[in-house]
């Protein structure tokens, strides 16, 4: 029996997680919720590539995998909603990725905020020349949103080009990205484009015309794209007008809204009580959102909230335990409260404390 790349990857998922968290908690990982759970989850278990990949994945799809699973003998549950794979989901999972590995460039933790956005900006701005340089004034635009409609008409209305040389500007862009980095297929995006009486094909069309599995065609596209990202954001003044379609998209530091307006009043000084009462939200609320901070935030000093000492017995009792289960580290860690255990590790994970 052969397995989709969804299928694998909630396999490989179970396998990280070793039966400490519930298939649901995959399943909120695949939509991209951002509770303090998900994205704690998402760090302490490495499952950054597959954050957000997902979106419209449904409960009723996750359960009928899980029994899928069961009775092809790959996994077995722990107890309610707790699932391990066996010795022979191992062996199938390690076979199929040697076979086929996940896309390597895949980062939905890091470029979830910004990829639709990129996506929706350029495959319009390609329909948008295409007809421009065609005179084709009358055409139906490839994407509905009217912030994306509205911010690619105030951006061509700032170019100092006509139309036909911001046209083979874009084209020659592309040709050069994809020429430049042969780790890529193009195809997987080109063949999505609208323009000039042609009209770009869904993701299940392109997956078909190309013949792939559907999800395994999902995971590539996404992959690409947030290559694209990664190495234009790198070399903008290689790519000025690729650049230009994330630049106002915001940089990519992942923080929920709710964290952010937390994180603008701790750089006040303000101490976490009075946030609390100024935000109206639960103490608890704010630690969730501290945790989240110093899991995206490399240079947040956590000092403040766990002392040196504490820290350093956090850590030592972090490596004794091999379960990833908070109350197990707690058992070894002294007075530790779980806030500061979740802490210590959202800052450090497996690394030690200097």
């Amino acid at each position: 029996m052969t397995a989709t790349c969804l299928e694998l990857i909630i396999l490989y998922c179970l396998k990280k997680i070793n039966g400490e968290r519930t298939i649901y908690s995959i399943y909120h990982l695949l939509k991209g919720k951002k509770s303090s759970q998900t994205i704690q989850d998402t760090h302490l278990f490495q499952l950054y590539p597959f954050f957000q990949a997902f979106p419209s994945i449904t409960r009723i799809e996750i359960e009928e995998m899980v029994r899928k699973f069961e009775k092809e003998g790959w996994i077995e549950k722990k107890n309610d909603q707790y699932f391990f794979l066996t010795e022979k989901g191992r062996d199938m999972l390690d076979e199929e990725l040697h076979r086929k590995p996940f896309p390597e460039f895949l980062n939905g933790w890091k470029y979830h905020n910004v990829t639709e956005l990129f996506w929706e900006r350029l495959s319009l701005f390609v329909q948008v020349c295409s007809n421009l340089i065609n005179r084709k004034p009358d055409y139906v635009p490839v994407q509905k949103k009217k912030e994306t409609l509205y911010w690619l008409k105030n951006f061509i209305a700032k170019q100092e080009k006509d139309r036909f040389l911001l046209a083979e500007q874009l084209y020659n862009e592309l040709t050069a990205y994809f020429e430049a980095y042969h780790q890529i297929e193009p195809a997987i995006l080109v063949i999505r484009f609208t323009g000039y009486n042609r009209i770009g094909l869904t993701e299940h069309q392109a997956a078909e015309k190309l013949g792939m599995e559907h999800t395994y065609y999902r995971v590539s596209f996404l992959n690409l794209l947030h290559y694209m990202i990664e190495t234009i954001t790198k070399s903008p003044a290689r790519f000025p007008l690729l650049h230009s379609l994330i630049q106002k998209a915001g940089k990519f530091i992942p923080l929920t809204n709710s964290a952010k307006k937390t994180y603008e009043l701790l750089n006040t000084g303000m101490p976490l009580e009075r946030i609390a009462q100024v935000r109206n939200l639960k103490r608890s609320t704010i630690e969730d959102h501290i945790v989240e901070i110093a899991l995206n935030m490399k240079d947040f000093d956590i000092s403040p909230y766990v002392d040196r000492s504490k820290q350093t017995n956090i850590i030592k009792a972090a490596e004794k335990v091999s379960s990833k289960q908070l109350k197990h580290i707690r058992t070894q860690a002294g007075n530790a409260s779980y806030f500061e255990i979740r802490l210590v590790l959202a800052k450090y994970g497996d690394q030690k404390c200097n």
